[in-house]
């Protein structure tokens, strides 16, 4: 788990993420994850991008769709604030945390 000076806790995950912008597809891998951002490993995406993304958790397998905003680049890296999911990725994603969060403080 990662807490510093964001506002929302934020747990590893490692991931296969697939995002769309406008009509160009791309791959990237996810590096860690919050209720409502997530920072990805994608070359191409571009500081305001929206962004269609999709991604599948590790061990539930579930898929989570949500659209997002690029909020920050550094190198290959991309910082995305979700601005619009389901209820139920929503829900997917706070019970994925609160599992994470729970493992990390018994290591």
């Amino acid at each position: 788990m990662v807490s510093n000076r964001r506002r929302d806790t934020r747990v590893p995950i490692r991931a296969q993420v697939t995002c769309v912008v406008d009509s160009q597809t791309m791959r990237g891998v996810s590096r860690n994850l919050s209720q409502g951002e997530m920072q990805v490993e994608v070359d191409e995406l571009k500081t305001k991008d929206a962004v269609q993304l999709t991604f599948r958790l590790p061990v539930s397998g579930v898929v989570v769709d949500a659209v997002g905003a690029v909020v920050w680049g550094s190198e290959r890296r991309r910082g995305l604030r979700f601005t619009s999911m389901g209820k139920q990725s929503q829900q997917t994603i706070r019970q994925f945390m609160a599992e994470q969060t729970e493992r990390h403080s018994k290591m």
